[in-house]
């Protein structure tokens, strides 16, 4: 009966010793780079060839989205009659 609790408890730590090690396997690979082919602007033809890893590729994103929406609300004026009628110049006026 011992020897059968021995051969499960070091099956058991055998099992995540192993779990730890390709943990430690898995953090020590650097990232794996991800190339896009993106066309020139003003070219037919030209294109380039961009390669970033995963993180920086969402960083490139998340940054070109914030840039997006810095101009389209700078471009506004701050104030979009869309999103609020009672702001608009025409409302302004008729007041």
């Amino acid at each position: 009966m011992k020897s059968i609790l021995v051969g499960v408890a070091i099956a058991i730590a055998m099992t995540g010793a192993a779990a730890a090690a390709d943990d430690a396997q898995q953090e020590a690979q650097p990232e794996r780079k991800i190339c896009r082919t993106e066309k020139m602007t003003g070219s037919l033809t030209r294109r380039t060839r961009i390669c970033l890893t995963e993180a920086q590729w969402r960083e490139l994103n998340s940054r070109t989205q914030r840039g997006v929406q810095e101009m389209q609300s700078s471009a506004g004026g701050g104030t979009n009659p869309a999103q609020n009628p009672a702001q608009s110049p025409a409302a302004m006026g008729a007041q």
